[in-house]
């Protein structure tokens, strides 16, 4: 064998090792301290107050993926890393959790969530609910897109139970997610909007709400599961603990869920 062909195979079996370091040893390495986790789009912003103190006390990094618990879910399904999934609802987890996606055992409900209508429409805050919803100062109303927002389907169910769906459904305005339907609202581009009261409570300055009572939807429990790529990672698992835990649930209380 000549020299040369001898430096060059020595060549390429270095870059090989190499390769090998850059794209194995710290994957795992990151994998191991490092959690990953979706969000529904109307717990964006109580996730990101617990991830700061769960990464002090437990020194480890969060990373946070949020949308609607439709996308996020689609994630998951097409092989997204992430390794934990708090939905909006249940019946995603449900899903995953009977799939090769989410460990068996693991899903609970982290909190459940409050429908509530808001405007910053003036003509509108002397009317009553439900009697609001017929008012002529309204063209435009906001909500989830029920196909894949939980808090949209609730909305649909409340104008069903109403036997106003069809009625309203011209004006109806379907939103990627319920944080969008509230900033729509909060700026003039929905006269009203079904939103969760989480919203409300973090972000409005203004305008007016009004009660849903709840016999009009479903309750909107909102399921978290463990998924595959967490599922032999201690910190993920510290985190569930730490998601159900008595001082955790009555910090989400003050941000309009009910964990009871």
């Amino acid at each position: 064998m000549s020299t040369n062909i001898l430096k060059i195979r020595c060549k390429l079996f270095a870059i090989s090792i190499l390769f090998f370091l850059q794209m194995g040893t710290p994957l795992k390495i990151i994998s191991a301290s490092e959690l990953y986790i979706a969000v529904a789009s109307n717990f964006l912003t109580p996730i990101n107050i617990l991830k700061q103190e769960f990464e002090l006390e437990h020194k480890t990094k969060i990373f946070i993926s949020s949308g609607s618990s439709g996308s996020l879910y689609s994630q998951i399904i097409n092989g997204a890393p992430l390794d934990i999934f708090l939905s909006g609802d249940q019946d995603l987890p449900q899903k995953l959790e009977f799939s090769e996606k989410g460990i068996k055992g693991t899903r609970f409900t982290y909190a459940t969530g409050k429908l509530l209508i808001f405007s910053t429409n003036e003509n509108l805050f002397k009317k009553n609910f439900p009697q609001v919803l017929l008012s002529n100062h309204i063209k435009y109303i906001g909500i989830g897109n029920p196909e894949y927002v939980p808090y949209g389907n609730a909305a649909k169910q409340v104008l069903k139970s109403l036997n106003l769906f069809d009625e309203l459904s011209p004006k109806l305005i379907l939103s990627k997610n319920v944080n969008q339907v509230f900033v729509m609202s909060y700026f003039g581009n929905l006269d009203l909007g079904f939103v969760s009261k989480s919203d409300f409570l973090i972000k409005n300055q203004k305008g007016k709400i009004w009660d849903i009572p709840q016999k009009l939807y479903s309750p909107i429990k909102q399921d978290v599961i463990l998924l595959k790529n967490g599922k032999y990672k201690e910190k993920a698992r510290e985190f569930l603990r730490f998601l159900s835990s008595t001082n955790t649930r009555e910090k989400l209380k003050k941000f309009g869920y009910v964990t009871d």
